[in-house]
């Protein structure tokens, strides 16, 4: 898959977004970018207002790297255009411009 055919991505609803196996934002789509009040590319979750979970955040990340498989988790974030907020995330393996990523999608549940 090539970035270009995650446009569709922008007109939905919830947060998706794509990161680089060394935890950068590959790729994020309108609600994200919201979400964080700015542009998530190019950053980790150490930049961005959730910069206090970004640890439990990068051991998601890392669980699906190497299990290559999907997980289903309840992921909180202090900070955020909402505040506290807690999210339903599923995070998969996926491969965006020929790199080896992980995906994501999320909605804010709280």
């Amino acid at each position: 898959m090539d970035s270009s055919q995650l446009a569709i991505f922008d007109a939905m609803p919830f947060l998706f977004w794509a990161k680089s196996e060394d935890g950068r934002y590959v790729w994020g789509n309108r609600k994200i970018n919201e979400f964080a009040k700015q542009n998530v590319l190019g950053k980790t979750d150490d930049d961005l207002p959730w910069a206090d979970n970004a640890e439990a955040l990068r051991e998601d990340d890392r669980e699906v790297l190497r299990t290559g498989k999907p997980i289903f988790r309840h992921e909180y974030v202090d900070q955020s255009e909402k505040g506290q907020a807690t999210l339903s995330v599923c995070k998969f393996p996926g491969v965006l411009d020929g790199a080896r990523c992980v995906m994501g999608v999320s909605f804010v549940i709280e």
